[in-house]
């Protein structure tokens, strides 16, 4: 399975306005994302990151672009409470179709879970991806 298809589910957009009323807050960040590949446990990844810039705008932030797969995709906002962005996602290219939900639940400031299901499909292969990535604020951002 091409690696592209196991995380295209990070390439989703989530619509702003879902996001407008939530806010995290600048810092070092401990994001510990926990996945399975067709039921097949990954290895848990585990990353510091700084974030400030990339805080302004929550939206891109959850949604990096789809980058090196020529696709066109849909986007589905779907209902969900005060605090939580949630979205279908379905995407349609040369020898594939992946269709995703995911949901961003931001818990305050110093915290957020984000809950993916991906299934891509192309010619030959199929992979569903589930992932469970939990965020939170450890302080400021380590020098360097």
């Amino acid at each position: 399975m091409h690696a592209w298809c196991k995380w295209l589910a990070v390439a989703m957009a989530v619509p702003w306005c879902a996001l407008a009323q939530s806010k995290l807050d600048e810092g070092n960040w401990h994001i510990t994302t926990k996945s399975t590949t067709n039921g097949k446990p990954e290895p848990v990844q585990e990353q510091d990151e700084c974030l400030r810039d990339e805080l302004k705008d929550l939206a891109a932030y959850f949604s990096p672009a789809l980058e090196g797969v020529a696709a066109k995709c849909t986007r589905t906002p779907k209902k969900a409470p005060d605090g939580t962005i949630a979205y279908k996602l379905r995407c349609v290219g040369k020898g594939f179709t992946m269709d995703a939900s995911s949901e961003v639940k931001i818990a305050g400031p110093r915290q957020f879970t984000v809950i993916l299901k991906v299934d891509s499909k192309t010619t030959k292969e199929r992979a569903v991806v589930e992932a469970r990535a939990e965020g939170r604020h450890t302080g400021s951002c380590k020098p360097g």
